[in-house]
């Protein structure tokens, strides 16, 4: 009688480090989501260029200790305010290709500063 005590012991304790590490993994999920939550207003403001996107970043994370404040901030993130328009997101492509532009132009004044000084 005494092994098959410990075979149960045995198969408690397994169950208990399974629940346990269960436990902790919802703890660490619960506290990513109320993380990702109290982001995603100022993260939305900033990708639509909102002009007040600070503002709407604070109010988001203060909504998570004023409750009535989060949906505010998150309305507040895909507003847009009378007689303002969105700035479009930055034109990447454009951007590279001015980059590229500005390099060569400064490569050509290398090579003439060069033969300048040569001669």
């Amino acid at each position: 009688m005494q092994a098959g005590a410990v075979v149960g012991q045995a198969s408690f304790d397994a169950l208990w480090w399974l629940c346990f590490f269960i436990v902790i993994g919802l703890f660490i999920a619960i506290a990513y989501l109320i993380y990702w939550l109290g982001k995603l207003p100022g993260e939305t403001a900033h990708a639509r260029g909102h002009p007040q996107a600070a503002a709407i970043t604070v109010c988001g994370w203060l909504g998570l200790v004023v409750l009535p404040l989060w949906p505010l901030a998150l309305v507040w993130a895909y507003s847009t305010p009378p007689g303002r328009e969105l700035k479009p997101p930055p034109d990447l492509a454009g951007i590279r290709a001015e980059l590229e532009t500005a390099a060569a132009r400064i490569a050509q004044i290398e090579r003439q500063l060069g033969k300048a000084g040569t001669s």
